[in-house]
């Protein structure tokens, strides 16, 4: 197992009793998760036999993106491309096409500078859409489609364009009806869960990124939630965010020295906002990236008010390293910083925060990984996942649903007259 928790700083708020009583009724939540039949259609994220699926498909495809498209574009909004997005965008990738978003925003002025970025590029794009009712990917999709037929012919739009969703949607009809590959969004797997299906492992592939290795981060930390009970660090985690909500803290901040943790924790925001913020209730998920942040959010979580949660996401390797080389002659006043490595001065920066919050009244959490890989990343999605069921189920709430979400489309589709 590649990555650690570490509860210290958040524990000493609780009492012994207690979080061994949390942690015991989130260790039953846990196993009830695995051994319960899925009758609601909504957990299907838990193993690869019900959320990985046309991995040939998909290795095929991919190639060929990688092959001879110039421009890759993921169509998608919330859940359907910020899986895919977080990883891709935090890896080196070695070859392989431009990577574009759309279907996230309603704005011209991005659309339209999107589109002329294109010009004149050999461009494929995925169209995600679980059941393709949701405004931005399906009116972006007609866009897009629109656009292309500018350059390519029917058979060649057929080979550049690839959808993704559920079977029987208009959207595989649309796949048939003209060419198109169709991909799986499972029926039983919300899209803020889907990670593990097409819709994340489709684009991760067509970046170049190791989806085996990916998935085996995945497997490692689905084989630690299922044989480990109480002990997991899905369990664990949830448990005492759920005791420290119980003592008043309601506001969750992940943070994270690691810049190529920004969509990540773009991604941890919407999975713990969509799935915990019913019935007037739930931690407010937030985030930041520091040491930058740390000169503005960073005043508040030291001296503000003491109703926070603090989460940090650490890497022991950072992958790269910036020596400070001595300078005499110029006399900048940073001497003291002679010899040493980036790694070091921005881990000396964590530590000295860690401790600084912590005094000043912060529970903090620490996820400390070996480094930034696919692994890691496929372990950090299944824990979290995990543990944001089990955190819902302590909370009261049903994690699955989002009906806050269906009422602002309601009211928005019928401002826009549909």
């Amino acid at each position: 197992m590649g990555i650690s928790i570490d509860l210290s700083k958040a524990e000493s708020y609780l009492g012994k009793d207690e979080l061994r009583e949390a942690r015991a009724k989130a260790g039953t939540i846990c196993r009830a998760l695995y051994e319960k039949e899925d009758k609601d259609k909504v957990l299907g994220w838990r193993s690869e036999e019900t959320s990985v699926m046309q991995r040939k498909q998909i290795r095929e495809k991919a190639e060929e993106i990688r092959r001879e498209a110039d421009v890759f574009v993921i169509v998608g909004v919330g859940g359907s491309n910020q899986a895919a997005r977080a990883v891709i965008e935090a890896l080196p990738r070695k070859n392989g096409p431009e990577i574009v978003y759309l279907g996230n925003t309603l704005s011209p002025y991005t659309i339209q500078r999107t589109l002329e970025r294109m010009k004149g590029k050999s461009i494929y794009i995925d169209v995600i859409a679980k059941n393709f009712e949701t405004l931005e990917p399906g009116s972006h999709f007609r866009i897009l489609r629109q656009w292309m037929r500018e350059y390519y012919d029917k058979e060649e739009l057929a080979k550049r364009i690839i959808v993704t969703g559920t079977r029987g949607s208009r959207l595989e009809e649309l796949a048939t009806e003209n060419g198109y590959l169709f991909l799986q969004f499972p029926v039983p797997v919300g899209g803020r869960y889907s990670a593990f299906t097409p819709v994340g492992l489709f684009p991760i592939a067509a970046a170049g990124l190791d989806v085996d290795e990916y998935l085996a981060g995945m497997a490692a930390a689905q084989k630690d939630c299922r044989e480990h009970g109480e002990d997991n660090l899905a369990v664990r985690y949830g448990a005492v965010r759920q005791l420290l909500y119980d003592q008043g803290y309601n506001i969750e901040m992940m943070v994270s020295f690691e810049p190529r943790f920004g969509f990540f924790t773009k991604w941890w925001v919407q999975l713990f906002g969509e799935s915990e913020g019913k019935e007037r209730r739930g931690i407010f998920p937030a985030a930041s990236i520091y040491s930058e942040d740390l000169h503005s959010i960073g005043q508040y979580m030291q001296d503000g008010r003491r109703n926070l949660i603090e989460t940090f996401l650490s890497v022991k390797d950072p992958g790269a390293s910036v020596a400070v080389e001595p300078c005499p002659e110029y006399g900048d006043g940073f001497d003291y910083l002679d010899g040493m490595d980036f790694a070091d001065i921005n881990r000396a920066a964590e530590e000295a925060t860690w401790e600084a919050h912590a005094r000043g009244g912060v529970p903090c959490i620490r996820f400390e990984m070996d480094s930034v890989s696919e692994r890691s990343f496929g372990e950090l999605y299944y824990y979290f996942m995990v543990a944001c069921a089990v955190s819902g189920e302590l909370m009261g709430v049903n994690p699955f649903d989002q009906e806050g979400v269906e009422e602002y489309k309601r009211s928005m589709f019928a401002a826009l007259g549909k």
